[in-house]
């Protein structure tokens, strides 16, 4: 029963040992592995700040553009406004003076119509 009770302990030992070498190994690779993956953060944020910036530059230029853009779509607007009083007030201006001239010129042309019809009649009956 020793026998067997020291047999039985030198296999846990050696199964403990064979877990510790298995247990080293991999403390030994997972460190390795942090180490890479430390290094990879450390040159990933020395490369992410610069683009931060220059995302930060772009942010900025593309604000300043859009901010000009509305500015550029008001003068337009206004520009349009400006356009379409200026139209407004040809069709009002030429509404006043078709109202003021039309009807004078058509009696002009009326009695001027009414005269000739009047001289034509006047030689015909001349001649006759």
């Amino acid at each position: 029963m020793e026998v067997l009770a020291a047999s039985i302990q030198i296999l846990s030992d050696v199964a403990i040992i064979a877990l510790c070498i298995f247990l080293i190994a991999f403390v030994v690779r997972l460190r390795n592995i942090l180490r890479t993956i430390e290094t990879d953060v450390k040159e990933l944020n020395n490369r992410a700040f610069p683009i931060l910036d220059n995302l930060e530059v772009i942010t900025d230029k593309v604000r300043n553009v859009s901010e000009n853009i509305d500015d550029q779509v008001e003068l337009v607007k206004d520009s349009i406004s400006s356009i379409r009083e200026i139209a407004d007030n040809v069709v009002d201006f030429e509404r006043r003076v078709q109202t003021r001239i039309e009807e004078p010129v058509l009696e002009t042309i009326g009695t001027i119509a009414a005269v000739l019809k009047g001289v034509r009649t006047f030689f015909v009956r001349l001649r006759a």
